[in-house]
C-alpha cells in the first residue's frame, strides 16, 4: 500500500511540473512578436492594399482631388487680395442660385438689360451670363443646373478680360455649386466677386479653399432693381480707390452703430447670411473663427429659428476664442421685430465678454453696406475699421 501511495504522489509531482512548463513556454510565446499566418489569397490582398497606397495615381481624383490639402493649407497671412477695377474693365453679371420672382423678371421685364445699360453708364463693359439664369420646375437639386452655372462661373474666373463678378440675385441653391468650382483657378487670378445672401455659401467657399478676399456687398439686380444708387457708390468706391484703412458707416441714413457690449477687438471678418453659414458647419468648408470677427444678418426669419442657429454654433464650438461679433440686419417675420431678434442674439453672447455690433446696415436691407469678407477689420466702441487694404 506505502508503495502505490508514493508511485501516485510521484506521478503527481511529474505531471505538475510539466503543466508548469507548459504555462512558462505559453506565456513566454505571448510577449514574443505575433505573426499571423496568411494565405496566398490574403496575401495577394494585402499586397494590392500596399500597392493603392504607394501610388496616389490609382485614386479618384474626382473623390480626392491633390490640390485639396494644398488649398487647405494656407493660413490667415496668405489670404490674397482681388485686383482693382478701373473704368473700362469688363464686369459680368450671373446668377449662382434660383431666384424665383428675381427670375421672372429677368425673363418678362429684360432686367439684366436695365443692369447693363447701369453699369455701361458707370463706365464698364458688360458681360452678361444668360444662361446662368435658367431655372426649371426641377432646379432645385439638379446637377445638370448646378454644373451649368458652375461652368460659367469658372468661365468668368478664367477670361483675362474679366475683372469682376457680379451676382445678379440670389435665392436658393449656391451651395450646389460649391463642389464644382476651380478654386485652384480663382487664388490664380483673383477676381472680384460680389454678393450676398445665397451667395454668403460662395463668399466663404472662397475663402476656404481660395484664400481670397470677396464682398458681402449688393446684389446687381435686386438692387439695381430699387434703384438703390447709394450702395453702388459705396461699392465701385472701395473696389477701385484702395485705402489702407476705411472707417464703415451706414450709407442709408447714416446712423451710428450700437455697441451691445463695449471693446476693443482685431480680426479677420468672417461670416454672411446666417442660415447660410450654418450650412457650411461641419462641412469640409467649415472653417476656423479662433481670433475672428463673426459678421451675420439674416431676413425673414423668427426668433426660434435664429436661436436654435446660435445654440447650433455654440455646440459646434464655434465661439470658443471668437474674438467679436457684427450683428447686421435683421428681417422679421411678420409680428416679430428686430429688436425682439437682437434680444435673442444677445441672450446668447451675453456671457462671452466680446465686443458686440449691432444696427449695422448690411444685408437684405435698402442701400446695404459693403464689407469685404476675410480682411482684417478693428471694432472699438461702436466704430468699425477696415484696417489693411482689401484689394490690389
Amino acid at each position: 500500500m506505502k508503495k502505490l501511495l508514493i508511485v501516485f504522489i510521484s506521478s503527481f509531482i511529474i505531471m505538475g511540473s510539466k503543466c508548469l512548463q507548459n504555462i512558462c513556454a505559453a506565456a513566454m510565446h505571448s510577449c514574443e512578436p505575433e505573426q499571423t499566418l496568411v494565405t496566398q489569397d490574403e496575401g495577394l490582398e494585402q499586397s494590392k492594399l500596399a500597392s493603392i497606397k504607394d501610388h496616389d495615381d490609382v485614386l479618384d481624383v474626382e473623390k480626392a482631388p491633390k490640390e485639396t490639402a494644398e488649398l487647405q493649407s494656407y493660413t490667415d497671412d496668405e489670404i490674397l487680395l482681388p485686383h482693382k477695377l478701373d473704368l473700362g474693365d469688363t464686369v459680368c453679371v450671373l446668377e449662382l442660385s434660383s431666384v424665383f420672382a428675381g427670375g421672372r423678371d429677368i425673363v418678362e421685364n429684360r432686367l439684366h438689360e436695365y443692369v447693363t445699360k447701369n453699369l455701361q453708364d458707370r463706365g464698364f463693359k458688360v458681360i452678361v451670363k444668360e444662361d446662368s439664369f435658367t431655372e426649371t420646375p426641377t432646379t432645385f437639386g439638379d446637377r445638370e443646373t448646378a454644373q451649368l452655372r458652375a461652368n460659367l462661373f469658372n468661365e468668368a474666373v478664367k477670361d483675362p478680360e474679366i475683372k469682376a463678378i457680379l451676382a445678379f440675385w440670389g435665392g436658393y441653391g449656391a451651395t450646389q455649386t460649391l463642389d464644382l468650382i476651380d478654386y485652384d483657378a480663382f487664388r490664380k487670378n483673383r477676381k472680384i466677386f460680389v454678393g450676398f445672401s445665397d451667395e454668403t455659401a460662395v463668399e466663404l467657399a472662397i475663402l476656404k479653399r481660395s484664400r481670397v478676399i470677396t464682398f458681402h456687398g449688393p446684389m446687381i439686380g435686386s438692387s439695381l432693381n430699387h434703384k438703390e444708387t447709394k450702395t453702388f457708390d459705396n461699392l465701385f468706391d472701395m473696389l477701385m480707390n484702395p485705402k489702407s484703412k476705411i472707417e464703415l458707416v451706414n450709407i442709408d441714413d447714416g446712423s451710428s452703430f450700437e455697441a451691445k457690449v463695449d471693446g476693443e477687438a482685431q480680426g479677420i471678418v468672417v461670416g454672411g447670411n446666417l442660415s447660410l453659414i450654418q450650412s457650411l458647419i461641419g462641412t469640409k468648408l467649415d472653417s476656423d473663427w479662433k481670433n475672428k470677427i463673426l459678421f451675420f444678418e439674416e431676413t425673414e426669419e423668427g426668433k426660434e429659428r435664429i436661436s436654435r442657429i446660435l445654440d447650433h454654433f455654440a455646440l459646434a464650438g464655434k465661439f470658443d476664442g471668437l474674438a467679436g461679433i457684427i450683428i447686421g440686419s435683421l428681417s422679421p417675420i411678420e409680428g416679430q421685430t428686430e429688436a425682439n431678434l437682437i434680444s435673442v442674439c444677445m441672450n446668447h453672447f451675453k456671457d462671452l465678454r466680446i465686443p458686440v455690433i449691432c444696427n449695422f446696415h448690411a444685408g437684405h436691407i435698402p442701400n446695404p453696406l459693403t464689407l469685404p469678407i476675410g480682411s482684417k477689420i478693428q471694432i472699438s466702441g461702436n466704430r468699425v475699421y477696415v484696417i489693411q487694404r482689401f484689394i490690389d
